[in-house]
């Protein structure tokens, strides 16, 4: 009985190869197409329009402090660190930039008639910790004795 599906298989497979061999009997004479030649003159002449490109969103700047109407201009900053300084309600406020992990602190060191002298430090995260990769702004508020007027603001590192 094994021999016998065997045998029909197999005769099954040669039936099926004979019959899509080309020229067999019962097969029609021709059956192909002459192929279809395009000249230049058959070719359309313009490319067809392109669809319009999104353009990205505009954003609002993201470099510097957020505007204020009271920051100090820079001839009455002695800046030894990388921040802006506006006058306030008496005081000061200190905008820096910061990275993921960064810390930071403002101390008023000294304040005279002709200057204000305000140290700045930065914890920049513990060796070999994972800190997110973002820029944010820090607010660093500093408490004055009384208003800053033409007084000179120098902030340094310490």
């Amino acid at each position: 009985m094994m021999n016998a599906a065997k045998t029909l298989g197999a005769g099954l497979v040669l039936a099926a190869t004979a019959a899509c061999g080309a020229g067999g009997p019962g097969a029609p004479a021709n059956t192909s197409t002459p192929p279809v030649v395009t000249t230049p003159s058959d070719l359309p002449t313009s490319l067809p329009a392109s669809p319009p490109v999104a353009k990205p969103p505009i954003s609002r700047p993201t470099v510097g402090p957020p505007p204020s109407d009271k920051m100090l201009p820079p001839s009455q900053v002695d800046a030894k660190v990388p921040a802006q300084v506006s006058a306030e309600n008496g005081g000061l406020n200190v905008y820096l930039e910061l990275s993921g992990c960064d810390e930071a602190k403002a101390d008023l060191a000294e304040q005279n008639a002709q200057r204000v002298v305000v140290k700045m430090k930065i914890d920049h995260g513990k060796p070999g910790q994972m800190c997110p990769q973002v820029i944010r702004y820090a607010v660093l508020p500093v408490k004055l004795a009384e208003p800053l007027g033409p007084r000179t603001v120098v902030l340094e590192a310490g």
